[in-house]
């Protein structure tokens, strides 16, 4: 019995220690690190304004890079507060499609992305608007979730309110947006090859989710049936 108890005690521990690295600091390091490379941008952008800016110099640089800075430091402090969840989609393939899909939103920041060709003025223009969309989306997603927020697929309590009362995946619908507009606005080499990649990761991540949250929460299946996964009216 006494050993039983110990190995019980030792195994409750070993479970809190995996959570506090896996659950909070891991996922709170990727998006500072991700966070003050976009801060650093923001910053230089910031510097690089006229004297006098005017509303189409904010919104074409500081305006949406201080939303997405938004975007990246929100999550700091949602996974380290966090409660546990009341379950998890702990599959290989589960864990390995919300690394991946997390990931690459820094590995495609993080090497040299030479230009393919140059777009029309007019493509470009789109995708200031598109992206601060994107952010704000982003953002309003994030407010919402609060200490729902998770890399892998988790399940702690049904949001349903803002964004989640139209669509599903309101997260993973802004970062798609995102990074459509990023190829229309500079279509580099590893944002051009990985944008049909990255979209594809985030539409299997929002597959595993629904399936655990269904399974999870009884009303899901209902909320599924009235609202859209990604696009209002479409899908």
């Amino acid at each position: 019995m006494a050993d039983a108890v110990r190995q019980r005690s030792v195994q409750i521990r070993f479970d809190e220690i995996r959570y506090l690295a896996f659950g909070r600091a891991v996922p709170a390091a990727l998006f500072g690190l991700l966070g003050y490379k976009v801060l650093q941008n923001l910053i230089g952008q910031v510097s690089a304004l006229p004297s006098s800016p005017g509303a189409a110099d904010i919104a074409a640089g500081p305006l949406p890079t201080g939303l997405y800075f938004l975007f990246c430091s929100i999550p700091v402090a949602i996974y380290v507060f966090r409660p546990r969840p009341q379950a998890r989609d702990g599959r290989l393939v589960a864990r390995a499609a919300a690394f991946t899909g997390t990931t690459m939103l820094l590995v495609v920041g993080a090497f040299p992305n030479p230009l393919l060709y140059t777009q029309p003025e007019p493509v470009r223009l789109i995708s200031t608007p598109l992206t601060i969309l994107a952010f704000i989306l982003a953002v309003t997603g994030l407010l919402f979730l609060r200490r729902n927020l998770s890399i892998i697929p988790e399940a702690r309590r049904l949001v349903t309110g803002g964004p989640y009362r139209v669509i599903r995946h309101p997260l993973y619908a802004a970062e798609i947006l995102a990074a459509i507009a990023v190829v229309l606005s500079r279509p580099g080499l590893w944002a051009t090859v990985a944008l049909l990649p990255f979209a594809a990761v985030q539409l299997t991540r929002a597959r595993f989710e629904e399936r655990l949250l269904s399974r999870t929460f009884p009303q899901y299946r209902d909320y599924m049936r009235r609202t859209w996964r990604l696009v209002p009216l479409v899908w």
